[in-house]
């Protein structure tokens, strides 16, 4: 089975099609909360077994900055 893009469990996490969310939206916009960062986190270290710092997650303010802060931590590894 191939691995999910991050963009992929983005729309996932947020339960959207596919393709319906770009990298430069705002977090606030999509209605991202608490149970999505906790989703998100499970889901990235589910699948590219990458633990993610949740004050990093806090910071977050785009989509952009969720791939960012797995790269970050993809590199750190």
């Amino acid at each position: 089975m191939e691995q999910p893009s991050l963009m992929q469990i983005v729309e996932d996490t947020l339960e959207v099609p596919a393709g319906t969310v770009s990298p430069e939206q705002k977090l606030s916009e999509l209605d991202w909360d608490s149970l999505a960062n906790l989703s998100f986190i499970a889901a990235v270290d589910s699948h590219f077994n990458v633990p993610l710092d949740a004050e990093g997650l806090a910071r977050c303010e785009t989509v952009q900055d969720l791939l960012a802060l797995v790269a970050d931590a993809q590199t750190v590894m």
